[in-house]
């Protein structure tokens, strides 16, 4: 009786699934809930394939202040802006020994001769631990990467030592970790992104779903208006170029290159890409 018990304890038990090679945390920056619920039955690709999955389509930020440092700090640390430190992209601190007094949330304010604007990157102001850094002290062989269209969401994602940490500083991917060896990848990237911002470039055409949100938005009472109508670009107008699709396109094939190169997920330990 007592094995028959066993073998029935047994087959009841779910079967444990083999643990994951290689964990892709996506962050999209300005998709909401609602927008995502909009457009998915529109999506296609990779964005098809993640909607045809498990979705929670209730999410939402407990949080008040949802720039993007606060809202990326709160991903992979699974606490609020109050706990990690990171309550907004720029706060004031009248104690910062620098006459600005603006704190940028990814840079170190005490590196000398810096200013909220021209920064050193760093993560110092992060208080928690990432998921990223978790999985090292548990698993000291895998590896992170965090990849990011702005160095604070790069930052927020890596948390404190990640293995590689790559974002747009405006002109092409750079890092801060200076000890790091430049994969081929972002050199390519970079390359071929050099090379395509010498020229003006028209873009997508928008499609009709889109058309109504891509229109120019005026402030009321002033102030620079939101939107601008078009994805066409000027040659060398990088400012423009990061908020056309080719810009998430080019973040992508660097996340995919890297992949590749570096061969996340094919070691003995998990690896984290974000």
């Amino acid at each position: 009786m007592h094995k028959l018990l066993l073998a029935l304890a047994a087959l009841a038990s779910p079967a444990i699934a083999a643990p994951p090679t290689l964990l892709i945390v996506i962050s999209v920056d300005q998709l909401s809930g609602d927008l995502f619920d909009q457009y998915r039955p529109h999506f296609t690709g990779g964005l098809a394939r993640l909607a045809g999955g498990t979705v929670f389509r209730n999410g939402y930020q407990s949080h008040a202040a949802s720039e993007t440092c606060p809202g990326h700090s709160t991903i992979l640390t699974g606490d609020r802006p109050a706990r990690t430190g990171i309550v907004a992209n720029v706060w004031f601190d009248a104690n910062a020994p620098r006459a600005d007094k603006a704190v940028y949330c990814a840079e170190d304010e005490r590196a000398p001769g810096t200013t909220s604007t021209a920064y050193k990157v760093s993560p110092v102001h992060l208080r928690v631990t990432t998921f990223g850094d978790l999985l090292k002290r548990a698993s000291p062989a895998s590896r992170t990467i965090a990849i990011g269209g702005k160095d604070r969401s790069a930052v927020m994602l890596g948390g404190a030592a990640p293995d590689q940490r790559w974002y747009w500083d405006g002109k092409q991917f750079a890092t801060d970790l200076a000890t790091i060896p430049v994969p081929r990848s972002v050199t390519a990237t970079n390359a071929a992104l050099a090379s395509a911002l010498a020229a003006p470039a028209d873009g997508p055409e928008i499609t009709p779903l889109c058309a109504a949100k891509a229109q120019v938005f005026p402030i009321a009472g002033g102030g620079k208006p939101v939107g601008n109508g078009t994805l066409a670009r000027a040659a060398g107008a990088n400012s423009a170029f990061r908020a056309t699709p080719q810009f998430d396109a080019a973040l992508l094939a660097l996340a995919a290159g890297l992949i590749h190169e570096q061969s996340l997920g094919r070691g003995a330990a998990p690896d984290l890409l974000a």
